[in-house]
């Protein structure tokens, strides 16, 4: 499991080249149905759950931008998928809203949506998760 923990980062890294012209941000979170690491560019996000293995990427967007709301801009909404290993494999679609509260280069976050999983069964779960953020 080690292993695959360690690959997985790895790939991580090499399929998000770093550019100086984008922003960038790395996050810690903890949620369900897993916790762990966050890299992020632009608007594309990958999760790795280090205590519970699972993998996810999401495309975020702007509620602001979306809306044409300037005061609407600590909102995002998030769409994407993630494969979680609790003993089985599962694969969820999932979507979400989240808040973010900048403090300069730290950014508070906080996410709510449901998981649509499509493997073996089909179940609808509310999950969530609280992270801290570093942009640079």
């Amino acid at each position: 499991m080690a292993k695959i923990k360690c690959i997985s980062v790895l790939l991580l890294v090499l399929t998000c080249p770093f550019n100086s012209f984008s922003k960038q941000k790395i996050a810690v979170f903890l949620g369900s149905p897993m916790s762990g690491l966050q890299y992020q560019q632009d608007d594309l996000r990958f999760s790795l759950g280090l205590k519970d293995f699972g993998i996810a990427f999401d495309q975020t967007f702007s509620v602001a931008a979306l809306l044409e709301k300037p005061k609407l801009a600590p909102l995002y909404v998030y769409l994407g998928a993630q494969l979680v290993d609790h003993h089985k494999h599962k694969v969820a679609v999932r979507s979400g809203i989240g808040f973010q509260q900048p403090f300069e280069q730290i950014i508070l976050y906080a996410e709510l949506g449901p998981s649509l999983y499509v493997v073996e069964d089909v179940d609808i779960k509310l999950e969530a998760s609280l992270g801290i953020k570093i942009d640079f």
